[in-house]
């Protein structure tokens, strides 16, 4: 099974991506993971560090990977925290491009 997982990236914590990849991985699922964001922890500490990666760059690691001629094969997309609303539509063309190369695969 493979996931393209397009969530926040925290260097301290265990949210978004870093909460989600490793324990896929654990059960067998290849993990595809495009960051909306780099932040020195979760915001909802407080104050945090780092910033929001904008739509064109998530547009452009997911074009990278239909590049590579895989998203027939993934089974279906997850997205978390977005932080931005151009990044939500990043994930909705995202999710329509993986839809277009198969129909099958699920969002979440």
């Amino acid at each position: 099974m493979n996931i393209l997982s397009i969530q926040s990236h925290v260097a301290y914590g265990h949210v978004g991506n870093l909460a989600a990849v490793f324990p896929l991985q654990r059960i067998g699922v290849e993990v595809w993971p495009v960051q909306t964001v780099q932040f020195s922890n979760h915001p909802g500490y407080g104050a945090w560090r780092g910033r929001v990666f904008s739509a064109a760059t998530i547009r452009l690691v997911v074009q990278g990977i239909e590049e590579r001629g895989v998203l027939g094969e993934c089974d279906g997309v997850i997205s978390g925290y977005l932080g931005s609303p151009d990044v939500g539509e990043a994930v909705v063309e995202s999710v329509a491009r993986v839809k277009g190369a198969n129909p099958a695969a699920r969002y979440c």
